[in-house]
């Protein structure tokens, strides 16, 4: 097997994807086909080709199907382990049941989102500036669907906002770095987006953030899912 410094990456895998059925049925949003491939499969390309050995799937709706399709798609080329959960726990909560098969620092993935992020530029700013979380940030005009971040010169985030209309053209990726303990204990349904980085930023948790300047893909609506089924955008 071949070994890699890179931590591991948790990717939430278990959505329902209930505003994609009108074009997508009752096929999970991860198995949904862009080129040709379920695009779980590129998500783990990403992953594969900047050293990550190790994925933490978080499994919820369809579990075994998104199981087998990211076995099938990954082959030898990555460890893969599954997080099922018995009941769906949110973005948030999914992360918390996969803690026992996660370090002390980890990546996290949304799963109906592409970024092909630095991760290891991302891994070493989160630790030299001592952060709970770090964000993947790209540059949007559709911020009051996704969402808007502020953020310092220096990369300290300031605001995080869920679907607002002022935004500041910053969107979150959905690619982090995080300290397992910005995770709260306890059981549950807990939004990541809503409840976990809102509450990091109230603690005063350092949470800090880097602009990627590459293609970014998410396909949770169905206009943009139809937009790149057939072929990526590529940098």
């Amino acid at each position: 097997m071949i070994t890699r410094s890179l931590p591991p990456a948790a990717v939430l895998a278990g959505g329902l994807g209930t505003r994609i059925r009108a074009v997508g049925g009752s096929t999970p949003k991860v198995l949904l086909p862009v080129e040709g491939r379920p695009f779980i499969g590129h998500l783990l390309d990403v992953l594969i080709r900047q050293g990550v050995s190790r994925a933490v799937l978080c499994l919820g709706h369809a579990a075994d199907a998104v199981w087998d399709a990211a076995q099938t798609e990954a082959g030898d080329a990555i460890e893969l382990v599954a997080s099922r959960e018995s009941e769906p726990l949110g973005t948030g909560g999914a992360l918390r049941n996969a803690l026992p098969h996660l370090p002390g620092i980890f990546f996290a993935l949304n799963g109906d989102t592409l970024l092909d992020a630095p991760l290891a530029e991302l891994l070493e700013q989160h630790r030299a500036r001592g952060a709970a979380l770090t964000l993947s940030l790209v540059r949007s005009h559709r911020e009051a669907e996704k969402g808007s971040v502020r953020m310092a010169p220096d990369g300290t985030v300031l605001r995080f906002d869920e679907k607002i209309e002022d935004g500041t053209g910053l969107i979150n990726a959905g690619v982090y770095v995080m300290d397992a303990g910005v995770i709260p204990p306890g059981a549950g349904p807990v939004s990541l987006e809503r409840e976990i980085i809102p509450a990091a930023l109230e603690r005063g948790d350092a949470v800090t953030a880097r602009i990627v300047d590459a293609p970014f893909v998410d396909i949770g609506l169905p206009e943009d899912y139809l937009a790149v089924r057939n072929r990526l955008p590529r940098r």
